[in-house]
């Protein structure tokens, strides 16, 4: 893989490494001047919702660390003009660079989008790792760079927030086919089939049928990747979310009493709000989880169902 360089708006590949970031024995860090001038950005080199989900308490970690600062997102335009060229990287989203808004928008502690940034921007690829444990979650790493202590990055769990518009449809939505019962979300992406040997179909049906029939007969919104009537799976459904606004679809999701289905960013985005079980697919961890989220696996299955 490649560490990229971001300065001055333009993308620079510096060298390839074995691994992204710095070891911790060799106690490299932001530097000083950077912090000193209290204008950060947020920004990451993945373009996936919960590329940019896991690190969504960032914001306000820094500020509550470096009163006074502003804090930057890059907009769209400059993830464009900079990633461009690997954006069918992301091929399942139409515009993978709208996430960084999807998840964003309407955050109290971030002082704006920009369309250009002048000076170094140090990004996801600016991490602090241990060697011996690869299941650090990214915000940790990303933060002890930062200069942050462990006590001071402990609540990193991520976080959304609506507007009153967003807010108003989604109970709006929720009413009108739950009413004031509680309900589940469901997530059942392409990553639950077989394809070419590359996911353990047998296995993801198996922990994902013991998780649907612990919760009996709570209604689900739902958003497979095939028609429901074409799943090998059985649940009360209550809505399609097919076609409902993204940022809905996790506010809706974010009111669940949990969350159940395939390890996605989409639900890594919502473990403040709501139980959320993730059918595991990485082996073990890596940097990409969140603490607070149950991953299910053949052995942990039957431990965890008790937590449904």
């Amino acid at each position: 893989m490649i560490f990229w360089r971001i300065l001055n708006n333009n993308l620079h590949p510096v060298q390839e490494v074995s691994r992204l970031g710095f070891e911790e024995a060799d106690g490299l860090r932001i530097p000083d001047e950077y912090l000193e001038a209290k204008e950060f950005t947020v920004m990451r080199t993945c373009f996936g919702l919960g590329d940019w989900g896991i690190i969504s308490a960032m914001p306000r970690l820094l500020k509550q660390k470096y009163p006074n600062c502003k804090v930057y997102l890059p907009s769209k335009i400059l993830l464009k003009k900079l990633f461009g060229d690997i954006q069918k990287n992301w091929s399942n989203f139409s515009d993978p660079f709208n996430t960084v808004h999807d998840i964003f928008e309407n955050n109290p502690y971030v002082d704006g989008f920009k369309d250009e940034i002048t000076g170094e921007v140090f990004h996801d690829h600016y991490r602090v790792y241990d060697k011996n444990n690869k299941s650090i979650p990214l915000t940790k790493q990303m933060l002890k760079f930062w200069q942050f202590e462990e006590n001071e990055y402990q609540d990193y769990t991520p976080e959304l927030y609506f507007s009153k518009e967003e807010i108003e449809l989604g109970d709006k939505i929720i009413n009108e086919h739950v009413g004031n019962n509680e309900f589940g979300g469901l997530l059942i992406t392409n990553r639950f089939e077989s394809r070419g040997g590359r996911y353990d179909e047998e296995s993801n049906k198996l922990l994902a049928t013991a998780l649907l029939n612990k919760c009996k007969d709570l209604p689900f919104f739902y958003w497979t990747y095939k028609p429901k009537n074409q799943l090998s799976l059985s649940f009360k459904g209550c809505l399609d979310m097919r076609h409902i606004d993204t940022r809905v679809q996790l506010y809706i999701r974010s009111k669940a009493k949990l969350n159940i289905g395939t390890h996605s960013g989409f639900l890594d985005c919502l473990s403040r709000y709501t139980k959320v079980f993730q059918i595991q697919r990485v082996f073990p961890l890596n940097h990409n989880n969140v603490e607070k989220n149950y991953y299910v696996n053949k052995e942990n299955y039957k431990k965890i169902l008790s937590y449904v």
